[in-house]
């Protein structure tokens, strides 16, 4: 299991960042996570899709953990599902917590915002995010 926690990372890293639009936010620093998290998001399946995503945002909400949100564009010819995955820290070994959001059925050509909420975080750790497509 360990490794799965490890290619997850591994992933978030290679994907992770934001938008090159004007108006994205840049990342911020994380506050410390509650010890003893452990990971809420299985090892991905699908295909990456970042360009499919724009105006990613991802900013603390005060409480210690973080909110993300961004637009995910459908530049297919068919109805697919999109799988947003989200960390904030570090890329390092070992289990660390994620969150994941199904966006169900966005149709060909089509855009639909999303958004993430109560991310945990991960003291100095910075947004990173992965889209694939699941069907």
């Amino acid at each position: 299991m360990r490794w799965v926690a490890v290619a997850l990372l591994l992933v978030l890293g290679a994907c992770g960042g934001g938008s090159d639009e004007p108006g994205a936010a840049p990342s911020t620093t994380a506050p410390a996570v509650v010890p003893g998290a452990s990971p809420t998001t299985p090892a991905p399946t699908g295909d990456p899709v970042p360009a499919a995503l724009s105006r990613f945002r991802c900013d603390a909400d005060g409480a210690g953990t973080y909110t993300a949100s961004g637009i995910l564009t459908n530049a297919t010819r068919k109805a697919v599902t999109f799988q947003v995955t989200v960390y904030v820290g570090e890329p390092v070994p070992g289990r660390q917590s994620a969150k994941t959001k199904q966006v169900p059925k966005v149709a060909a050509g089509g855009s639909v915002e999303f958004q993430v909420d109560t991310i945990p975080a991960v003291e100095g750790g910075t947004c990173h995010v992965q889209v694939i497509t699941t069907g």
